[in-house]
């Protein structure tokens, strides 16, 4: 079978870029994106996430870490011009990948940057930002999180309302994964235009808060939105996690020799990629997280929400564990192969590796 060129709207990439100096032009063995996979992988267009953890980085210290982010951004792509270059609309898009880079694209994963304040939305949007995930893990004043456990149910608020007008009117992409259902309802009732859940899995075949639930997929469909279907681990089967926390207890000993071995001891990304591999291998096979179990997500989210309306989120580099047979952007034609076995046509494959997520793109984007 060709390459079919892949669509993947979530990579971390770029705080790995920041917090560890990685080069993405080598291939790096713990770096799940980076240029050779992404080529290997027939990756085509990727959106590149701008995240801040508000804990750490609260109100203008996270703008700035935002813009620092967005810096590292911009100097790699100097850098690597000839292999990927900035995207802010699909037609941009489409003539990078007619010269055989990767359209690169750039979002805020959570609100928090924008301080409350319309104008930095704006200032964002002037920078190349096309998208945002309006919540991380905890809730914003004017946003609820599906994971913060103070106010689970929280929605958006008259402030909130209006961060989804301008990003309609500035044509940025509202994104609704972390956020609880009530926002992401919210999103969808307030927006004029698609709404997406850029990286989340399927709530019925993984009962969390984390990710989607029937209802929603229906109304993402309803809209003319989509999902992109995570890759992470802990997100596509509840008996994950709980084999690959015994399996890190029976290690204990072994995981504190190795890191050890290492100046920057767990912050090291060395050792936090080895201690992946050392836990991956210890993992029953029943609590495997693989390929298939990613392909039942895709296959549940396509009856519920449609053929048009689901697309690839992976997350890499968001998270050290993996999926296996999903495990770095080098492997988005094992799923071209997967949903072949799924008896889905070569029109379906062509819509969930890319199809569906350009088509909105070149809708709200240009």
């Amino acid at each position: 079978m060709s390459v079919i060129p892949a669509f993947d709207l979530h990579s971390d990439l770029f705080l790995r870029v920041l917090e560890n100096d990685l080069d993405i032009g080598e291939e790096t063995p713990w770096a799940q994106t980076n240029l050779p996979r992404m080529e290997r992988g027939g990756v085509a267009e990727q959106v590149f996430a701008i995240w801040i953890k508000e804990a750490d980085w609260p109100a203008e210290r996270g703008t700035a870490r935002a813009l620092r982010m967005i810096e590292a951004f911009y100097r790699t792509l100097d850098r690597y011009s000839d292999r990927m270059a900035l995207a802010t609309s699909m037609a941009e898009a489409d003539v990078v990948t007619a010269s055989g880079r990767i359209a690169s694209f750039l979002w805020l994963e959570g609100g928090s940057p924008i301080c409350g304040e319309l104008d930095l939305l704006g200032a964002f949007h002037r920078l190349g930002i096309r998208g945002m995930t309006l919540t991380w893990t905890t809730n914003l004043p004017w946003a609820g999180s599906g994971t913060d456990p103070h106010e689970p149910n929280r929605g958006l608020d008259k402030f909130g309302k209006s961060v989804i007008r301008e990003m309609n009117r500035l044509g940025m992409i509202v994104d609704i994964s972390h956020t609880s259902e009530r926002t992401a309802l919210d999103a969808i009732a307030e927006s004029s235009a698609p709404v997406i859940a850029s990286h989340s899995g399927c709530r019925a075949l993984a009962d969390t808060p984390r990710n989607v639930s029937d209802k929603l997929l229906r109304a993402i469909g309803d809209c003319g939105g989509m999902i992109g279907i995570v890759v992470v681990p802990q997100f596509l089967s509840l008996g994950w996690e709980p084999a690959w926390d015994r399996a890190a207890e029976a290690s204990k000993q072994e995981i504190a020799h190795m890191a050890s071995q290492y100046e920057q001891g767990w912050a090291h990304p060395e050792f936090r990629a080895a201690r992946s591999a050392l836990l991956q291998k210890q993992l029953p096979a029943k609590s495997m997280v693989t390929l298939d179990t990613w392909l039942d997500h895709v296959v549940h989210a396509v009856d519920q929400a449609g053929i048009e309306h689901v697309g690839l989120g992976s997350d890499f580099d968001g998270v050290w564990s993996h999926t296996v047979g999903l495990e770095n952007s080098s492997c988005w034609q094992a799923a071209v192969e997967g949903l072949a076995r799924r008896g889905f046509s070569p029109t379906e494959i062509r819509m969930v590796m890319g199809d569906n997520a350009r088509r909105i793109f070149r809708q709200v984007l240009g």
